[in-house]
Protein backbone atom coordinates (compact mmCIF):
# COMPACT_ATOMS: atom_id res chain seq x y z
CA UNK A 1 0.00 0.00 0.00
CA UNK A 2 1.28 3.40 -0.68
CA UNK A 3 2.02 4.99 2.45
CA UNK A 4 1.40 8.60 0.91
CA UNK A 5 -1.65 7.77 -0.85
CA UNK A 6 -5.46 9.11 0.44
CA UNK A 7 -7.39 6.20 1.88
CA UNK A 8 -10.48 5.25 -0.89
CA UNK A 9 -13.28 5.45 2.08
CA UNK A 10 -11.41 8.30 4.17
CA UNK A 11 -13.48 10.36 6.63
CA UNK A 12 -12.67 13.47 8.76
CA UNK A 13 -13.09 13.06 12.39
CA UNK A 14 -16.36 13.86 13.77
CA UNK A 15 -16.70 17.31 16.22
CA UNK A 16 -14.67 16.46 19.27
CA UNK A 17 -14.18 13.35 18.32
CA UNK A 18 -11.26 10.89 19.95
CA UNK A 19 -8.34 9.43 18.05
CA UNK A 20 -9.34 5.99 18.34
CA UNK A 21 -12.83 6.32 17.89
CA UNK A 22 -12.19 7.92 14.70
CA UNK A 23 -9.09 5.20 13.91
CA UNK A 24 -11.90 2.32 14.75
CA UNK A 25 -14.46 4.48 12.19
CA UNK A 26 -11.86 4.59 9.70
CA UNK A 27 -10.78 0.62 9.96
CA UNK A 28 -14.72 -0.09 9.16
CA UNK A 29 -14.90 2.42 6.63
CA UNK A 30 -12.65 0.31 4.91
CA UNK A 31 -14.00 -3.11 5.76
CA UNK A 32 -10.89 -3.60 7.88
CA UNK A 33 -10.36 -5.12 11.46
CA UNK A 34 -9.17 -2.60 13.53
CA UNK A 35 -5.84 -4.34 14.59
CA UNK A 36 -4.90 -5.27 10.66
CA UNK A 37 -6.00 -1.53 10.24
CA UNK A 38 -3.27 -0.30 12.14
CA UNK A 39 -0.84 -2.38 11.16
CA UNK A 40 -1.27 -1.69 7.60
CA UNK A 41 -1.04 2.37 8.08
CA UNK A 42 1.38 1.85 10.71
CA UNK A 43 3.91 -1.01 10.02
CA UNK A 44 5.84 -1.96 13.67
CA UNK A 45 3.80 0.36 15.58
CA UNK A 46 1.24 -2.01 17.68
CA UNK A 47 -1.13 1.02 18.21
CA UNK A 48 -3.93 -0.81 20.26
CA UNK A 49 -1.51 -1.86 23.52
CA UNK A 50 -1.28 1.56 24.24
CA UNK A 51 -3.26 4.72 25.18
CA UNK A 52 -3.06 6.14 21.61
CA UNK A 53 -5.06 9.08 22.73
CA UNK A 54 -2.91 10.22 25.30
CA UNK A 55 0.46 9.15 23.90
CA UNK A 56 -0.34 9.76 19.70
CA UNK A 57 3.60 10.46 18.61
CA UNK A 58 3.21 13.26 15.88
CA UNK A 59 4.22 11.37 12.81
CA UNK A 60 0.55 9.13 13.23
CA UNK A 61 -0.90 12.49 13.00
CA UNK A 62 1.11 14.17 10.29
CA UNK A 63 0.76 10.44 8.09
CA UNK A 64 -3.43 10.45 9.39
CA UNK A 65 -3.24 14.12 7.75
CA UNK A 66 -2.18 12.74 4.81
CA UNK A 67 -3.80 9.73 4.15
CA UNK A 68 -7.20 11.27 4.72
CA UNK A 69 -6.66 14.85 3.62
CA UNK A 70 -7.84 16.15 6.94
CA UNK A 71 -5.52 19.35 8.24
CA UNK A 72 -2.94 18.80 10.51
CA UNK A 73 -4.46 20.99 12.93
CA UNK A 74 -7.85 19.22 13.15
CA UNK A 75 -6.17 15.68 13.70
CA UNK A 76 -4.36 17.10 16.36
CA UNK A 77 -7.46 18.01 18.00
CA UNK A 78 -8.36 14.57 18.47
CA UNK A 79 -5.96 13.75 20.91
CA UNK A 80 -5.70 14.73 24.40
CA UNK A 81 -2.65 17.34 24.71
CA UNK A 82 -5.80 19.63 23.20
CA UNK A 83 -6.06 19.92 26.65
CA UNK A 84 -2.44 21.03 27.54
CA UNK A 85 -2.15 24.97 29.03
CA UNK A 86 -5.85 24.68 29.81
CA UNK A 87 -6.71 21.31 32.68
CA UNK A 88 -3.29 21.47 33.52
CA UNK A 89 0.22 22.95 32.67
CA UNK A 90 2.24 20.50 30.96
CA UNK A 91 1.28 17.16 29.16
CA UNK A 92 2.43 13.62 30.62
CA UNK A 93 2.44 11.48 27.62
CA UNK A 94 4.48 8.85 29.64
CA UNK A 95 2.39 9.25 33.28
CA UNK A 96 -0.91 10.58 34.59
CA UNK A 97 -2.04 14.05 33.86
CA UNK A 98 -4.34 15.60 36.24
CA UNK A 99 -7.87 14.86 35.20
CA UNK A 100 -7.41 12.58 32.51
CA UNK A 101 -8.81 9.46 33.38
CA UNK A 102 -6.63 6.44 32.44
CA UNK A 103 -7.66 3.43 31.38
CA UNK A 104 -5.84 0.72 32.95
CA UNK A 105 -3.99 -0.97 29.99
CA UNK A 106 -2.85 -4.66 30.10
CA UNK A 107 -2.39 -5.90 26.93
CA UNK A 108 -5.47 -4.68 24.77
CA UNK A 109 -7.84 -4.61 27.87
CA UNK A 110 -8.85 -2.00 29.91
CA UNK A 111 -9.77 -2.43 33.36
CA UNK A 112 -10.30 1.06 34.59
CA UNK A 113 -13.28 3.02 33.49
CA UNK A 114 -11.36 5.75 31.95
CA UNK A 115 -13.99 6.44 28.84
CA UNK A 116 -17.35 7.97 29.53
CA UNK A 117 -20.61 8.11 27.60
CA UNK A 118 -24.19 9.71 26.82
CA UNK A 119 -26.49 7.43 25.64
CA UNK A 120 -28.18 10.05 24.03
CA UNK A 121 -25.41 11.55 21.81
CA UNK A 122 -24.59 7.94 20.42
CA UNK A 123 -28.06 7.66 19.93
CA UNK A 124 -28.52 11.31 18.04
CA UNK A 125 -24.81 10.44 16.03
CA UNK A 126 -27.32 8.34 13.76
CA UNK A 127 -25.59 5.63 12.03
CA UNK A 128 -22.18 6.38 12.79
CA UNK A 129 -21.61 6.90 16.40
CA UNK A 130 -18.50 8.17 17.83
CA UNK A 131 -16.77 8.73 20.74
CA UNK A 132 -15.63 12.38 22.10
CA UNK A 133 -12.80 13.53 23.76
CA UNK A 134 -14.22 15.47 26.88
CA UNK A 135 -15.59 12.01 27.45
CA UNK A 136 -12.14 11.23 29.08
CA UNK A 137 -11.77 13.77 31.48
CA UNK A 138 -12.38 13.49 34.89
CA UNK A 139 -14.17 16.95 35.19
CA UNK A 140 -17.35 15.09 33.70
CA UNK A 141 -20.36 14.29 34.79
CA UNK A 142 -23.42 15.23 33.00
CA UNK A 143 -23.62 15.95 29.49
CA UNK A 144 -25.04 19.65 28.98
CA UNK A 145 -25.81 19.10 25.44
CA UNK A 146 -28.18 16.55 26.84
CA UNK A 147 -28.90 17.58 30.13
CA UNK A 148 -28.03 13.69 31.48
CA UNK A 149 -25.83 12.22 33.54
CA UNK A 150 -23.04 10.41 31.76
CA UNK A 151 -22.08 6.56 32.34
CA UNK A 152 -18.90 4.98 32.86
CA UNK A 153 -19.68 1.44 32.16
CA UNK A 154 -21.58 -1.01 30.46
CA UNK A 155 -24.92 -1.03 32.32
CA UNK A 156 -25.22 -5.02 32.01
CA UNK A 157 -22.20 -6.41 31.93
CA UNK A 158 -20.34 -3.45 33.80
CA UNK A 159 -17.43 -3.58 31.73
CA UNK A 160 -15.73 -0.35 30.32
CA UNK A 161 -16.39 0.79 26.85
CA UNK A 162 -13.24 -0.63 24.85
CA UNK A 163 -14.85 0.46 21.36
CA UNK A 164 -12.10 -0.94 19.32
CA UNK A 165 -12.51 -4.10 20.50
CA UNK A 166 -16.25 -4.83 18.85
CA UNK A 167 -15.29 -7.32 16.60
CA UNK A 168 -13.87 -9.76 19.61
CA UNK A 169 -15.09 -13.37 18.35
CA UNK A 170 -16.04 -12.74 14.76
CA UNK A 171 -12.57 -13.64 13.43
CA UNK A 172 -14.28 -14.45 9.97
CA UNK A 173 -17.01 -11.53 10.28
CA UNK A 174 -16.92 -8.10 8.73
CA UNK A 175 -16.64 -5.23 10.88
CA UNK A 176 -20.22 -4.46 10.73
CA UNK A 177 -21.32 -3.07 14.35
CA UNK A 178 -21.40 -0.01 15.30
CA UNK A 179 -18.89 1.25 17.99
CA UNK A 180 -21.73 2.28 20.05
CA UNK A 181 -22.03 -1.12 20.93
CA UNK A 182 -20.38 -3.63 24.22
CA UNK A 183 -17.30 -5.43 23.07
CA UNK A 184 -18.15 -8.04 25.49
CA UNK A 185 -21.77 -8.69 25.62
CA UNK A 186 -23.14 -6.87 22.59
CA UNK A 187 -25.21 -3.96 24.41
CA UNK A 188 -26.00 -1.01 22.37
CA UNK A 189 -24.83 2.14 24.41
CA UNK A 190 -26.86 4.61 22.52
CA UNK A 191 -29.86 2.43 24.02
CA UNK A 192 -29.14 2.47 27.80
CA UNK A 193 -31.72 4.47 29.83
CA UNK A 194 -30.63 7.87 30.65
CA UNK A 195 -31.56 10.17 33.91
CA UNK A 196 -32.34 14.17 33.77
CA UNK A 197 -29.47 15.93 35.80
CA UNK A 198 -30.91 18.62 38.22
CA UNK A 199 -30.40 21.97 37.08
CA UNK A 200 -28.10 22.69 39.39
CA UNK A 201 -25.81 19.55 38.91
CA UNK A 202 -25.99 20.87 34.82
CA UNK A 203 -25.28 24.43 35.70
CA UNK A 204 -21.83 23.43 37.60
CA UNK A 205 -20.95 21.21 34.85
CA UNK A 206 -21.57 23.98 32.65
CA UNK A 207 -19.44 26.56 34.95
CA UNK A 208 -16.39 23.81 34.55
CA UNK A 209 -16.24 23.93 30.60
CA UNK A 210 -16.92 27.74 30.33
CA UNK A 211 -13.68 27.96 32.82
CA UNK A 212 -12.05 25.49 30.51
CA UNK A 213 -12.57 27.70 27.59
CA UNK A 214 -12.49 30.67 28.89
CA UNK A 215 -10.62 31.01 31.91
CA UNK A 216 -11.99 31.39 35.41
CA UNK A 217 -12.49 35.70 35.91
CA UNK A 218 -10.77 38.78 35.34
CA UNK A 219 -7.71 38.14 37.66
CA UNK A 220 -7.56 33.66 37.30
CA UNK A 221 -7.73 34.01 32.87
CA UNK A 222 -4.96 30.69 32.99
CA UNK A 223 -7.63 27.87 33.36
CA UNK A 224 -4.91 25.65 34.39
CA UNK A 225 -4.55 27.25 37.59
CA UNK A 226 -8.22 26.92 39.18
CA UNK A 227 -8.39 23.35 37.79
CA UNK A 228 -4.62 23.07 39.60
CA UNK A 229 -6.55 24.34 42.78
CA UNK A 230 -9.83 22.38 42.22
CA UNK A 231 -7.46 19.30 41.90
CA UNK A 232 -5.67 19.92 44.80
CA UNK A 233 -9.28 20.97 47.21
CA UNK A 234 -10.60 17.11 45.93
CA UNK A 235 -7.62 15.58 46.61
CA UNK A 236 -7.89 16.89 49.83
CA UNK A 237 -11.59 16.39 50.23
CA UNK A 238 -10.90 12.17 49.63
CA UNK A 239 -7.52 12.28 51.89
CA UNK A 240 -6.64 9.77 54.73
CA UNK A 241 -4.18 12.21 56.41
CA UNK A 242 -5.77 12.81 59.52
CA UNK A 243 -4.82 16.50 58.77
CA UNK A 244 -7.68 16.75 56.58
CA UNK A 245 -10.87 15.22 58.59
CA UNK A 246 -11.97 18.63 59.84
CA UNK A 247 -12.20 20.01 56.49
CA UNK A 248 -13.75 17.04 55.11
CA UNK A 249 -16.74 17.23 57.89
CA UNK A 250 -16.98 20.95 57.82
CA UNK A 251 -17.36 20.72 54.31
CA UNK A 252 -19.70 17.86 54.42
CA UNK A 253 -21.89 19.74 56.99
CA UNK A 254 -21.87 22.81 54.80
CA UNK A 255 -23.09 21.44 51.82
CA UNK A 256 -25.30 18.91 53.09
CA UNK A 257 -23.70 15.55 51.04
CA UNK A 258 -20.59 12.96 51.69
CA UNK A 259 -18.62 10.63 49.98
CA UNK A 260 -19.47 8.36 51.85
CA UNK A 261 -22.63 8.52 51.23
CA UNK A 262 -21.85 6.77 47.92
CA UNK A 263 -18.76 4.59 48.88
CA UNK A 264 -17.98 3.94 52.49
CA UNK A 265 -14.45 2.94 51.73
CA UNK A 266 -14.03 6.60 50.16
CA UNK A 267 -11.12 8.61 52.62
CA UNK A 268 -10.47 4.93 54.08
CA UNK A 269 -8.05 4.12 51.10
CA UNK A 270 -5.73 6.10 49.13
CA UNK A 271 -7.53 6.63 45.47
CA UNK A 272 -6.27 8.89 42.90
CA UNK A 273 -9.00 11.45 41.88
CA UNK A 274 -9.10 10.18 38.52
CA UNK A 275 -9.78 6.89 39.94
CA UNK A 276 -12.27 7.28 42.15
CA UNK A 277 -15.95 6.04 41.08
CA UNK A 278 -17.98 8.74 39.19
CA UNK A 279 -20.61 9.64 41.62
CA UNK A 280 -18.48 10.20 44.26
CA UNK A 281 -15.80 11.83 41.90
CA UNK A 282 -18.31 14.41 40.71
CA UNK A 283 -19.93 14.83 44.19
CA UNK A 284 -16.83 16.28 45.33
CA UNK A 285 -15.57 18.29 42.57
CA UNK A 286 -18.87 19.83 43.58
CA UNK A 287 -17.76 20.32 47.21
CA UNK A 288 -14.38 22.22 45.89
CA UNK A 289 -16.57 24.32 43.69
CA UNK A 290 -18.80 25.39 46.90
CA UNK A 291 -15.04 26.31 48.27
CA UNK A 292 -14.01 28.08 45.81
CA UNK A 293 -17.46 30.47 44.96
CA UNK A 294 -17.02 33.76 46.16
CA UNK A 295 -13.42 33.00 46.66
CA UNK A 296 -11.93 33.36 49.16
CA UNK A 297 -14.91 34.72 51.34
CA UNK A 298 -16.73 31.33 51.56
CA UNK A 299 -13.26 29.18 51.92
CA UNK A 300 -12.21 31.66 54.84
CA UNK A 301 -15.54 31.71 56.97
CA UNK A 302 -15.16 27.84 56.69
CA UNK A 303 -11.79 27.18 58.12
CA UNK A 304 -12.19 29.71 61.01
CA UNK A 305 -15.80 28.60 62.18
CA UNK A 306 -13.84 25.25 61.94
CA UNK A 307 -10.48 26.14 63.17
CA UNK A 308 -8.48 24.79 60.27
CA UNK A 309 -4.96 25.56 59.21
CA UNK A 310 -3.47 25.91 56.34
CA UNK A 311 -1.92 22.26 56.39
CA UNK A 312 -4.33 20.19 53.96
CA UNK A 313 -4.83 22.88 51.22
CA UNK A 314 -0.86 22.87 50.37
CA UNK A 315 0.07 19.57 51.27
CA UNK A 316 2.19 17.62 48.28
CA UNK A 317 0.73 20.59 45.72
CA UNK A 318 4.02 20.87 43.32
CA UNK A 319 2.93 24.08 41.54
CA UNK A 320 1.00 26.88 43.27
CA UNK A 321 -0.47 29.67 41.64
CA UNK A 322 -0.09 32.97 43.81
CA UNK A 323 -3.75 33.73 44.21
CA UNK A 324 -4.18 30.49 45.92
CA UNK A 325 -0.92 30.76 47.97
CA UNK A 326 -0.79 34.41 49.57
CA UNK A 327 -4.68 33.67 50.94
CA UNK A 328 -3.66 30.41 52.31
CA UNK A 329 -0.54 31.79 53.93
CA UNK A 330 -1.67 35.25 54.84
CA UNK A 331 -5.07 34.05 56.73
CA UNK A 332 -4.59 30.29 57.32
CA UNK A 333 -1.05 29.64 58.37
CA UNK A 334 -0.45 28.53 62.01
CA UNK A 335 2.61 29.74 63.23
CA UNK A 336 4.78 29.26 66.78
CA UNK A 337 3.96 33.11 66.93
CA UNK A 338 0.22 33.31 66.46
CA UNK A 339 -0.94 29.56 67.68
CA UNK A 340 -1.66 30.25 70.84
CA UNK A 341 -3.68 33.86 70.22
CA UNK A 342 -7.69 33.39 70.54
CA UNK A 343 -8.36 36.08 68.22
CA UNK A 344 -6.15 34.06 65.39
CA UNK A 345 -9.32 32.97 63.93
CA UNK A 346 -11.08 36.27 63.77
CA UNK A 347 -8.78 37.93 61.93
Amino acid sequence: MNRLARLPCATYPRPDELLSSWLTRLAHSHLIKTYTFGRVLFPGVNIWNTDLDRRAPEGILQTLAIRTGTPLEQVQQTVLRRYEGRLYLRHNENGASNWILPLGIYHRTRRHYGLLFCPRCLRKDGAVPYFRTHWRLAIAQVCTSCGVYLHERCPDCERPVTFFRVELGRKSAMPDTPISHCFHCGLDLATVRVKVAPTHIQTAQAELERILLEGWNAHVFFPHQYFNVLHQLVKTLVSTRPASKILQRAVDAQTGWSPLEENKSVRTYRTPVELLPLRVRAGVIRQAQWLLTDWPHRLLETVRQYKIASTPFLYAMPEIPFWYHSVIMEKLYVSNGNRYFSGFWRN
